[in-house]
């Protein structure tokens, strides 16, 4: 049976190729469902995500709860032993021990060192 639906996670991790691939399934008229942060721990765009919500048709942007005070989040608090991280730290860390948390704009802390 033919493919209808393609779905990708994590999109954010992906480079800017998977733009051209996702418009080329749309194009052939497959359904093509992303998932993937918009911000890294920074809070600025993250990857292709920005690229690829200017192709969407249709975005729902989900929304978390703020680990701190408990109200909506939309941003990832990255922490280092506890703490958050630092902004000069690597936007993408593979096999560190690091852990994250849903922040609100006013929780959401990134020191510049």
């Amino acid at each position: 049976p033919d493919t209808e639906v393609i779905a990708i996670d994590e999109a954010q991790f992906y480079d800017d190729d998977i733009v051209l691939f996702c418009q080329k399934l749309a194009d052939q008229g497959k359904r093509v469902i992303i998932a993937g942060l918009d911000q890294n721990f920074r809070g600025e765009p993250f990857g292709p995500i920005p690229k690829l919500l200017a192709i969407a048709e249709y975005i729902d942007k989900l929304q978390a709860i703020c680990m701190v005070c408990g109200n909506t989040a939309s941003r990832t608090q990255r922490l280092v032993n506890g703490q958050p991280a630092k902004y000069s730290d690597p936007t993408i860390l593979i096999g560190a021990k690091e852990s994250y948390e849903a922040r609100c704009r006013k929780c959401h802390d990134v020191p510049k060192e």
